[in-house]
């Protein structure tokens, strides 16, 4: 399954994005990089929730993107949290130590609590 997503609006500060299919190698990859790089510079968010619950796949492109979106958005003072992740992306970032670098949460409500609590 091709990646899709869809680029929600700019709220109190907040950017929502949901991803859906397999954050992988290609032309979607790509796309979908470039267009979350432009909202962050033009809309300035203070935080990014990023809804992976859709995702079914994700390779070695697709966390370094994720690492990529990570460095952008804290050289903008943006914080990052990844809402819901499947089970098995979720066992990947931590094997990979990711998961330090990139906070998960179990649903939106749970997402901005560690906005609240970790300045």
């Amino acid at each position: 399954m091709s990646l899709d997503f869809h680029i929600g609006s700019l709220r109190d500060g907040t950017l929502e994005i949901r991803l859906m299919g397999a954050l992988t190698l290609g032309p979607r990859l790509r796309r979908w990089a470039v267009d979350v790089s432009e909202c962050i510079t033009s809309k300035r968010p203070s935080v990014l929730f990023l809804d992976v619950s859709g995702l079914t796949a994700i390779d070695s492109a697709g966390l370094g993107e994720l690492v990529i979106l990570f460095t952008a958005g804290s050289e903008r003072d943006c914080r990052l949290v990844l809402v819901n992740p499947p089970a098995r992306i979720s066992h990947l970032l931590t094997t990979t130590k990711l998961d330090g670098l990139l906070p998960q949460a179990e649903d939106l409500d749970a997402a901005r609590r560690i906005v609240l609590e970790r300045p």
